[in-house]
């Protein structure tokens, strides 16, 4: 396994210069500085074709009869493989292409763009129709492709390799791993890497002075390749066209090869002048001929044969005159050993290469008879349309696992153990709840072959294709089963604490109570893709129509049970482009969620009306190609719990999984900035249901004002308490701008405030209109004293003012007389006041047990007279009731100090009955300060008009 290396010749001027092979191997075409092409063949004797195609190239590939090359007018350049003359531009840019890849499997062709850009170009396309990949943070340097792993890798100067999956434009990784470089033209190493050719199962890219190969699977390190006599850069790394060896070029022009299957280094050689290495590529014919260039514009060749896995040169040589631009039968670096027994005897030869050499292939005829055939005029199959997307469970695992995860949510977690495909393996189910005082775990065998299931803090609901097994969790006796229709298959099950729902292939969902009372049945226009409950709520997730420029057009429905009623509401959905539904569910205090495969989780509060995205899980995760596994959402928290899965978007059973708590932030612009967090929260704190948030809210709501204020930001500032329109808030502010000493800005927000009260006002009085009170129920009741045993004698104005209502004063003069109770018809009485007080006068009034012995001497004579001296039980004792009414009073003063409109009407309301020689101990007042009733002994009741502050003295 020796390399032989042949003189040096020149190619092109000094500077980065590019070459490739042909797809037959019998040609190279190299590109430099000097701005021209130039096609070599492969026997020396022959002169390279030349072409001017601009002042320099960067970059060129081959593919079938065209040349693809990158010139300085920031175009790729298509040319005639046979005479180098032009026919055509594949694509421009904005900036130079760096490099340019071609798939040998396919016919897509990549380009590196200088403007932190990647375009995917596909040639079977007659409109040659371009994909851009972008999110770069500097030039891209090289790129590589692989259509049979459908993957895309990139090397970038922000030190970042990034791989996507063409197809579906999704990062699956990212890792640092190349120096750091703000231009092409100033980078050291090229960071060229390579798919493995045969099934595109490893990558590898240049490391420092390591060469890592890549497992695409799991994006783990397979190996890591080394030469203890290399210590400088690896530039350009490049597969063998079998794949079992590699070769890395070095800035210092060392030449490694490495055997795939071991890692052990197979040759080691170095560039006569020891000069970076900037062009590299094997013949595709296997014959292990290696051509390369130097950044002075120098051309090598280099020769290595290992026995049994290539032929001579000469057999190559002789075998390029059969070989077509197709690729019919010149790859001959295929996994089955060549027979070249008679090359290793000089004195052995071959008929059958004689008869070849000099009479031809003489199996033409019959190979040409039978392509003929196979090159029948057929119409060109269109391409596939993007198919709808399959129904799923949220938070569950694909059912091709062993052991997969039915269910993990807010209540528990069920476990599935064996395959239905092994029909050998033992099948359980196992149950196990977070809070094991809610209840035990549970363990059941799987011999219906369950495949669905859920857990709610009512029931245990598992399920197949044709039934559904409930389990009370209450009582796990009265567990139920009901089985389908023959023609009728089950697609996806859930359940709450009140439902139990299944939907069916036919577009019709069954709903259950959870004790197997069977409640309705609905139908959904269209394939079913997700469902879930919260109480009475389901929530069901559908398609409309087919998927349009690859957006999934999915609806969400939510449908109510209240009792034997139905009510349902179209709310849309929130998906990203050319994205599918992950994960739906609802909050924990019921807020419709869902999260897409983009990774945004999006919200709708029941007061807006609309999806609200509320967190970007993909800002939380550590690599691109990392998943956020979804569990449960604590709205009152302002969390989203799940598990963070590496390398995949589902978790694994060993070792168990940790759950983890993002937090609920909207994706608002600079988020790290603190003004901006400050307003996420007053935006998150508005939109959510989260208990306790009043104080923090108005603290963070003057944190903002202040800081718009310190900003000398005044209209930010009045524009903030517009739109928050709270008075406190405002008060506070108006406090704060005062002590700045903004004339202006205080001003303004004393209208606002006044305005805003204005308008509070407004509405109480309106809401207060808008109340009616219901009438107290009639009682005959007994005057049994003058109302004015309470009237102080130095007060005897008391009478003028009661003097327009005569008669009822009259009547309360009378002893003896037994009255009914009047109605009362004050709108502004508070009726939950007077029902509190006609219970307790109605207990009052109660007549004490003859038979309790206790009682017997307390009871009071009827007829007794108030003003007896003799009598012990003459005259009236409230003390009790005052204390009691002095209690309650305290408590409404301190209510009613909380607002100022009411602790206005209070102060009033205590100085018009002090006025009226009356102590206000003695009076129970309403809750809107509007009226109060005497204590029950009186068994009278005063309001006054607060425009003239008169009163007024009914009987009760």
């Amino acid at each position: 396994m020796s390399m032989k290396h042949e003189p040096l010749r020149y190619a092109h001027d000094q500077g980065h210069t590019d070459i490739c092979f042909s797809e037959n191997g019998s040609k190279f075409v190299t590109c430099g500085a000097d701005g021209d092409i130039r096609i070599w063949s492969i026997d020396e004797s022959e002169d390279p074709v030349n072409n001017c195609v601009g002042e320099w190239s960067l970059s060129i590939a081959q593919k079938g009869d065209k040349i693809y090359v990158s010139t300085d007018s920031n175009d790729v350049r298509i040319l005639s493989l046979e005479d180098g003359e032009r026919a055509g531009v594949l694509d421009r840019s904005t900036a130079p292409i760096n490099h340019i890849a071609i798939d040998k499997s396919s016919q897509l062709i990549a380009l590196a763009s200088e403007a932190k850009l990647i375009k995917l170009v596909d040639l079977d396309n007659s409109e040659k129709e371009v994909n851009s990949f972008e999110g770069l943070m500097g030039p891209c340097l090289s790129v590589s492709l692989s259509s049979k792993s459908k993957l895309l890798a990139a090397s970038s100067g922000d030190t970042k390799l990034r791989v996507w999956d063409y197809e579906s434009k999704v990062m699956l990784h990212e890792d640092v791993c190349f120096p750091k470089v703000n231009s092409f033209s100033n980078a050291k190493v090229l960071c060229r890497m390579d798919f493995e050719p045969t099934e595109g199962k490893h990558l590898a890219y240049p490391e420092k002075d390591t060469v890592v190969i890549l497992q695409v699977s799991d994006w783990s390190n397979k190996n890591i390749l080394k030469c203890s006599q290399v210590d400088s850069q690896y530039s350009i790394v490049q597969y063998s066209p079998c794949g079992k060896y590699i070769l890395a070029a070095s800035e210092k022009g060392d030449f490694v090869i490495w055997n795939t299957s071991n890692g052990e280094v197979s040759n080691v050689s170095k560039h006569e002048a020891s000069l970076s290495i900037c062009g590299l590529m094997w013949n595709p014919l296997g014959n292990g001929q290696i051509v390369y260039t130097d950044v002075e514009g120098q051309l090598g060749t280099m020769e290595w044969s290992v026995k049994s896995t290539t032929t001579k040169t000469s057999d190559a040589v002789i075998n390029t005159k059969k070989v077509t631009t197709g690729d019919e039968n010149g790859v001959l670096f295929n996994d089955e050993p060549f027979d070249d027994d008679d090359e290793d005897n000089e004195n052995a030869f071959s008929v059958s290469k004689l008869k070849e050499q000099y009479l031809g292939d003489l199996d033409l005829e019959s190979k040409d008879s039978v392509a003929g055939s196979s090159r029948a005029n057929t119409p060109r199959p269109r391409t596939p349309e993007i198919p709808l997307q399959p129904p799923f469970m949220s938070s569950s695992t694909p059912e091709h696992l062993d052991p997969r995860y039915m269910c993990w949510n807010e209540v528990g977690v069920i476990r599935c153990y064996g395959n239905n495909a092994d029909e050998g393996a033992t099948k359980s189910i196992e149950v196990e709840f977070h809070d094991s005082t809610f209840h035990n775990s549970m363990m059941m065998q799987n011999y219906q072959e369950y495949t669905m299931g859920t857990l709610s803090r009512a029931v245990l609901l598992v399920a197949n294709s044709s039934q559904i097994h409930v389990v009370p969790l209450v009582a796990s006796s009265k567990e139920w089963m009901l089985k389908m229709e023959d023609m009728e298959e089950i697609v996806l099950v859930t359940a709450s604490e009140n439902l139990v729902c299944f939907a069916m292939s036919n577009y019709i969902i069954r709903v259950a109570s959870v004790y197997g009372t069977q409640r309705a049945v609905i139908s959904i226009p269209g394939p079913v893709v997700s469902m879930s409950a919260f109480k009475n709520l389901l929530m069901v997730a559908f398609h409309t129509s087919s998927v349009r420029k690859g957006d999934q057009c999915v609806n969400i429905r939510l449908i109510k049970f209240e009792g034997t009623s139905i009510e349902c509401k179209d709310i849309s959905s929130a998906m990203g482009p050319e994205s599918t539904l992950q994960w739906m569910g609802f909050s924990d205090v019921g807020t419709p969620s869902m999260m897409d495969s983009l990774g945004m989780l999006s919200m709708y509060p029941h007061n807006t009306n609309t999806w609200i995205p509320f967190c970007d899980t993909t800002k939380h995760r550590k690599s691109p190609g990392d998943g956020f596994f979804v569990t449960t959402i604590f709205e009152s928290n302002q969390t989203v719990g799940g598990i963070f899965c590496k390398g995949t978007v589902y978790p694994g059973f060993t070792p168990r999984p940790t759950m983890c708590e993002v937090p609920i932030e909207p994706p608002f612009s600079e988020s790290l900035n603190d003004k901006t967090k400050m307003e996420m929260n007053l935006f998150t704190w508005s939109m959510l249901q989260i208990p306790d948030i009043d104080k923090k809210f108005k603290e963070n709501a003057i944190k903002t004002f202040a800081l718009a204020c310190k900003n000398n930001l005044d209209e930010r500032a009045l524009e903030l308490m517009e739109i928050l329109l709270n008075p406190q808030i405002i008060t506070l502010a108006l406090k704060y701008a005062t002590k700045l000493d903004k004339r202006r800005l205080a001003e303004k927000l004393t209208e606002l405030l006044s305005k805003v009260s204005e308008e509070t006002e407004d509405a109480a009085e309106k809401e207060a209109e808008k109340s009616v009170i219901l009438p107290a129920k009639p009682a005959y009741r007994k005057l049994s004293l003058n109302m004015s045993k309470r009237t102080p004698k130095n007060k005897p104005e008391r009478h003028i003012d009661v003097a327009a209502t005569p008669d009822m004063f009259e009547a309360t003069q009378r002893t003896e007389i037994s009255t009914p109770q009047a109605e009362i018809t004050n709108s502004t009485f508070n009726g939950s006041v007077t029902d509190s007080m006609i219970e307790e006068m109605e207990t009052k009034e109660q007549h004490a047990n003859p038979f309790l012995k206790k009682l017997k001497n307390q009871n009071v004579a009827k007829n007794s007279n108030p003003l007896s001296l003799t009598d012990k039980f003459a005259g009236v004792t409230y003390g009790n009731d005052l204390k009691e009414n002095k209690d309650k009073n305290t408590e409404n003063y301190r209510n009613l100090e909380k607002t100022g409109k009411k602790a206005k009407l209070a102060d009033r309301f205590k100085e018009a009955i002090e006025s009226e020689g009356l102590d206000p101990e003695t009076y129970l007042f309403s809750d809107d300060a509007t009226s109060a009733i005497i204590s029950p002994d009186l068994e009278t009741e005063m309001s006054f008009d607060m425009t003239s502050l008169k009163t007024e003295i009914y009987p009760i």
